[in-house]
């Protein structure tokens, strides 16, 4: 089984911002050792975090467009300066009939920005796992990404909940995880939907079975969680 490798919603990219991503995690599809990023010389994603000012002059379509931002690098990567991080998001508050999605595995950052996102923008977090892989990465740890996400979602959906919601997890590429734990926490969050995929560039992650991973689907769906299934197979160590 197999799904596209953007999240189905998404109509365009936007990519306002350069620079090399500090999280330097091993298995990324953008600027991991074999990423996007370095197998196509990209150079506007080498060095220090920088504006790319052309972007600013894109026009997207109103009510139609669902904007991803950044999927290059992580707009919220604490090496990014905070006056670019505020003109990214002003730009996404002027253009008020467009949707954007945010995506992090900084959601600390979403505490100290809080103010400045506007509402046509949805929080999204990157979260492989419950379990901690800091040998893999060196992004925010995925329990404190997960307690954090946990933690925004009260104040995001309040008591009264959108009927849309603006939490979105991807959890991709999945990682073994502890069942009820990680369940528990997903659900306690609400999100408005939820993406989840396999590693697809053979990188021999700690991988669940596909079993387990279609227990979680399945789980998340009977709570009325809209979930996006990427590219789901067998884990690597199955065969």
């Amino acid at each position: 089984m197999s799904g596209s490798r953007m999240f189905p919603f998404i109509t365009k990219t936007w990519n306002p911002l350069g620079g090399e991503c500090l999280h330097q995690c091993y298995y990324c599809w953008a600027q991991g050792p074999e990423g996007l990023a370095k197998t196509h010389n990209m150079k506007k994603y080498r060095g220090k975090p920088s504006l790319i000012y052309k972007e600013f002059l894109r026009k997207f379509k109103a009510y139609q467009d669902f904007i991803f931002v950044c999927d290059m690098l992580d707009l919220f990567g604490t090496w990014v300066p905070n006056e670019y991080i505020v003109a990214i998001l002003n730009f996404c508050r002027k253009n008020s009939q467009v949707s954007f999605l945010l995506l992090t595995k900084n959601p600390d950052a979403y505490f100290h920005f809080y103010d400045n996102i506007p509402p046509n923008c949805y929080f999204g977090c990157t979260i492989e796992s419950n379990r901690d892989y800091p040998e893999l990465s060196r992004a925010p740890v995925q329990s404190k990404r997960l307690e954090l996400m946990l933690k925004l979602s009260h104040a995001v959906n309040g008591v009264h909940i959108a009927p849309r919601g603006r939490i979105f997890i991807s959890i991709e590429p999945i990682m073994e995880f502890d069942y009820e734990p990680f369940v528990s926490k997903l659900l306690k969050m609400r999100p408005w939907a939820v993406a989840i995929g396999y590693d697809n560039y053979d990188n021999k992650l700690p991988e669940p079975s596909l079993a387990k991973t279609m227990q979680l689907i399945d789980r998340l769906e009977k709570t009325g969680i809209t979930v996006y299934r990427k590219t789901l197979r067998e884990a690597w160590n199955e065969h």
